[in-house]
C-alpha cells in the first residue's frame, strides 16, 4: 500500500465520528440512563473538570480515549463518595497484546432517585439525596487499541445494567477513538456509549400488591462525542507544567466544553507531587464548574484525590490508587 493511499483511508473512522459529532440535536429528549456514564471515571481526570488527560498512561484511560490503550499500564481503583449517600467504585487494568493495549474495567454506581426518576442529563446532584428508589448502575468493560496504517484506533465494548430497586434493564454500547500526535501535543476524538437504549419501570411501587400495574419508560443512553487536546509537559523553572482541553457534545446537542491543568515538582528521582485543578461548563446540575485535586507518585504507586463540590447538598470526594 502507499503512503498516498493511506489519508484518505485513515479519514474514515475520523468522519463517522464527525457524523456523530454533528447530527441532529434531540431537543425534546427523554430521560438519560446509567449516571454513571457521564460521571468522573478517572481520580485525575475528575480533577481536570472531567477531562482525560491523552498522555497518561494510567489504564483508566479506557473509560476516555480508547486509542491511546496501547499507552496503558497497570492497575487504577477508585472510590468515590458523595456526601453520605451515593458510592462510585471504578477498576481497570491494562497492558500491551498482540501489538497493542488491552484493557479491562468495571464500573459502579449506587444512589437514591425520587420516585419517577431523576429529570435531566448528566445530574450527579442526585446521588447526595437518600431518596426512595435505590438504583444501581453497573458497567463491565473491555478494550483494545492499536496503530493502524499510522493512525492510532482503539475500541471498547461495554456491557450495562441499570437496576431500580429490584426492576432494570440491560443492554450493550460501544466506544470508538482516533488519536494522532503533532508535535508536543495529542489530539484524539472519541464516539462514547454507542447503543441501543434501556427500558427500565418508572415507578416501582415497592408497597404495592404482587401484580399490580407499573409504568415502563426508555431511558436513552448519554451518547457522547469528545475532542481532546493535550499538551505535553513542559518545564516552568523547577516545575513541570501541562494542558488538557476538551469540548463535549451530548446526545441532546449540548456542547460541553472542560479544561485543566497539572503542576508537578520532583525533590528527588522517583518521587512527584502533583496539585491539579480543572474548570467545566455545567448544564443541567447542582455541581460546581471548579474541581481540583492532589497526587503523589512513589517510584510506581501513585496516591491521588479529587474534589467536586454541589451548590446546597454536599460535595464529592474520590481517592484513587495507581499502580504501573
Amino acid at each position: 500500500m502507499t503512503e498516498a493511499s493511506q489519508p484518505p483511508r485513515r479519514s474514515v473512522v475520523c468522519l463517522l465520528l464527525l457524523g456523530v459529532f454533528m447530527g441532529n440535536d434531540v431537543a425534546d429528549a427523554q430521560q438519560a440512563a446509567m449516571l454513571v456514564l457521564e460521571a468522573p471515571a478517572s481520580t485525575e481526570a475528575m480533577a481536570y473538570g472531567n477531562t482525560p488527560y491523552l498522555y497518561s498512561r494510567e489504564s483508566g484511560m479506557m473509560f476516555y480515549a480508547p486509542a491511546l490503550l496501547p499507552r496503558s499500564r497497570g492497575v487504577t481503583a477508585a472510590l468515590q463518595r458523595y456526601g453520605s449517600a451515593g458510592t462510585m467504585a471504578t477498576l481497570s487494568g491494562a497492558g500491551p497484546w498482540h501489538d497493542g493495549g488491552l484493557a479491562i474495567g468495571l464500573q459502579y454506581l449506587r444512589y437514591g432517585a425520587p420516585t419517577g426518576l431523576p429529570v435531566g442529563r448528566d445530574s450527579q446532584s442526585v446521588t447526595l439525596t437518600t431518596d426512595a428508589v435505590g438504583v444501581t448502575e453497573f458497567v463491565g468493560s473491555i478494550g483494545y487499541g492499536r496503530e493502524i496504517l499510522g493512525l492510532r484506533t482503539g475500541i471498547v465494548v461495554k456491557y450495562l445494567e441499570q437496576t431500580l430497586n429490584q426492576h432494570g434493564d440491560r443492554t450493550v454500547a460501544v466506544d470508538l477513538g482516533v488519536a494522532a500526535e503533532v508535535g508536543p501535543v495529542l489530539f484524539g476524538l472519541t464516539g462514547r456509549n454507542l447503543g441501543p437504549d434501556l427500558d427500565v419501570v418508572d415507578d416501582p411501587c415497592p408497597g404495592c400488591a404482587i401484580g399490580a400495574p407499573v409504568t415502563r419508560r426508555a431511558l436513552e443512553l448519554p451518547i457522547l462525542v469528545a475532542g481532546t487536546v493535550s499538551s505535553d509537559e513542559f518545564q516552568l523553572g523547577p516545575l513541570d507544567l501541562f494542558f488538557t482541553a476538551q469540548v463535549l457534545r451530548r446526545r441532546d446537542g449540548a456542547f460541553i466544553p472542560s479544561g485543566g491543568a497539572e503542576l508537578s515538582y520532583w525533590p528527588v528521582t522517583g518521587y512527584t507531587f502533583r496539585v491539579r485543578g480543572g474548570l467545566e461548563r455545567v448544564v443541567d446540575d447542582q455541581r460546581s464548574a471548579f474541581t481540583f485535586g492532589a497526587a503523589f507518585t512513589g517510584d510506581n504507586i501513585t496516591l491521588e484525590y479529587a474534589f467536586q463540590g454541589f451548590s446546597g447538598v454536599g460535595n464529592a470526594h474520590r481517592f484513587g490508587f495507581r499502580w504501573q
